[in-house]
């Protein structure tokens, strides 16, 4: 990393490191998703059927999406 004269000495990350920073960040990314999908399904049975059927899903799919484990991405997910 190059610096710029004058410019205050800012802490780096040596490119050792930056495989195992992106790792992490990965596995940051699959967590939130993971917590995402968890909260949805422990939502989504108590979801009246007019709010199932404005994100697009009948009752029967709810129960199914709220039954299936949270790391498996569901029919609606997005990712």
């Amino acid at each position: 990393m190059h610096r710029i004269a004058g410019a205050p000495r800012v802490v780096t990350v040596s490119h050792v490191h930056e495989p195992r920073l992106a790792g992490l960040a990965i596995l940051r990314g699959w967590f939130r998703r993971w917590s995402a999908r968890r909260g949805l399904a422990r939502d989504l049975p108590f979801m009246t059927d007019e709010t199932l059927a404005d994100v697009g899903l009948s009752r029967a799919e709810a129960l199914a999406e709220a039954g299936r484990p949270f790391w498996q991405a569901g029919a609606h997910d997005a990712a």
